[in-house]
């Protein structure tokens, strides 16, 4: 007697094996366009990062709040604009900088716009037509402080 699986056990393993391959195949695709999304963005921002740091060389307050743009290697044109404030700490300015950029087909990089708000310390745009009376003011008031600081100081020791 010649002892063998069953049609119907052998559909089953086909059909449980093919399933799995199924399966299998379609982890694999995932993975690689998870892959290479994540390349994509890695570019983007290394060239963000990249493009904020020129920006943010600029040392001169008529350039910088004029705005402009600058060619980028992966996303191609990038346009931007600041917008500065003016903070109650002398000196310190809250700038909100706007990056609208094209995108590159060829990478797969689609256009769009980021905004980041930072901290800057410019000494030298104090001296600026648009902040040149707050700063006067800042300082002033920042002085007056200071004096009153001592002179209490002074009386506390006597």
């Amino acid at each position: 007697m010649i002892r063998g699986f069953m049609l119907i056990e052998v559909l089953i393993a086909l059909a449980i094996f093919g399933l799995s391959a199924v399966f299998l195949v379609d982890g694999a695709f995932v993975a690689s366009r998870a892959a290479q999304q994540m390349k994509d963005t890695r570019e983007l921002e290394q060239d963000l990062i990249w493009v904020r740091s020129e920006v943010l060389k600029i040392a001169d307050y008529d350039k910088f709040s004029e705005g402009g743009e600058i060619n980028a290697l992966s996303m191609g044109l990038v346009i931007w604009e600041a917008d500065v404030e003016m903070t109650q700490v002398l000196d310190l300015y809250k700038v909100t900088l706007s990056l609208e950029y094209e995108g590159n087909t060829d990478y797969g990089i689609e256009g769009g716009v980021r905004q980041s708000s930072m901290y800057l310390l410019r000494p030298t745009w104090g001296n600026h037509p648009d902040f040149s009376t707050d700063r006067t003011r800042l300082l002033d008031e920042r002085r007056r402080k200071m004096q009153e600081y001592q002179d209490e100081k002074k009386r506390g020791y006597r």
